[in-house]
């Protein structure tokens, strides 16, 4: 029996992000995980877009966990709140989602869900820096593509009980999770009724709410910000295509099952090499300039 890579580098979940990064260069994937992620002020900038958008539609819950169990927790919390808010403004951010994939406990992140007559559209924010210009060519929009519909996918996953609290519980070993006694205190400083202090009660409010989810609307937006004004520079709208996704998925866990080895980009998009920190360095499989 092969060996998944997940087992290898002693992960236990993928996340979203990393499966629509395989369709940029799934090579960088795997360095990002041998050698770790470097976080550059650009990438700061575009955190810190989303962070100030979040902070329109609720305020979070500004505790810091001590344990793993107490991030559970927070993220349990901020997830159950952002969804009530959906119900009464009609949008929420940073919304995290779980889910499973060919036997791997998938994460990820929707960036803004809004609720009208249609039910839910689920929007993904983009920064880019404007300066260096703005194109929608196939190969950079892939990722998006992929990311925004298994957002999609995860998300009906919830919604139609096909992903149930039962699994996730199962998958987290939430019974046993215990919080730490600086951060209850923390909470009940906050003035958090006792029993939304519990963990597995927080997590039972949270899927409520994903099983009373409005449709999720097939009509996916990916919105293009730049990362310095703020400013919306484009959107596009994504039909959601299951048979699409569903292909895309199963070239993408053949990787994370360790049936294949992680691929390099094509020849074809051999730029991309040039803009990414292993080229040169730790990657031995980046194609010459040409």
């Amino acid at each position: 029996m092969q060996e998944s890579v997940l087992a290898k580098l002693g992960k236990n979940s993928i996340s979203a992000t990393d499966i629509a990064n395989q369709f940029w260069c799934e090579k960088q994937v795997e360095l990002n995980y041998l050698y770790g992620k470097k976080y550059t002020e650009q990438m700061q900038k575009g955190k810190q877009i989303h962070e100030e958008l979040k902070a329109e539609t609720y305020i979070p819950l500004n505790v810091e966990p001590v344990t793993y169990a107490d991030l559970l927790y927070k993220i349990g919390y901020e997830n159950y709140m952002a969804l009530k808010v959906l119900g009464e403004k009609k949008v929420c951010r940073e919304l995290t989602i779980y889910g499973s994939l060919g036997g791997f406990k998938v994460v990820g992140q929707i960036d803004e869900l809004r609720l009208d007559e249609n039910g839910v559209r689920i929007i993904e924010l983009k920064t880019i820096d404007f300066r260096q210009g703005f194109s929608t060519n196939q190969s950079k929009l892939k990722p998006n593509i992929v990311q925004v519909m298994l957002y999609k996918k995860l998300l009906d996953d919830l919604r139609l009980r096909r992903y149930t609290l039962y699994n996730f519980s199962k998958a987290y070993s939430l019974q046993t999770k215990k919080l730490s006694d600086p951060f209850l205190r923390a909470l009940h400083e906050l003035g958090i009724k006792e029993e939304y202090t519990n963990i597995s009660e927080i997590y039972r409010l949270m899927f409520d709410e994903f099983y009373t989810m409005p449709k999720v609307s097939d009509k996916l937006e990916i919105r293009y910000v730049d990362r310095f004004t703020g400013k919306q520079v484009s959107n596009i709208i994504i039909n959601y295509d299951e048979e699409r996704i569903n292909r895309d998925l199963s070239f993408a866990l053949k990787y994370w099952h360790g049936e294949r080895e992680a691929m390099p980009v094509s020849k074809e998009e051999r730029w991309k090499c040039r803009l990414c920190k292993f080229y040169g360095k730790e990657c031995k499989v980046w194609w010459p300039p040409g």
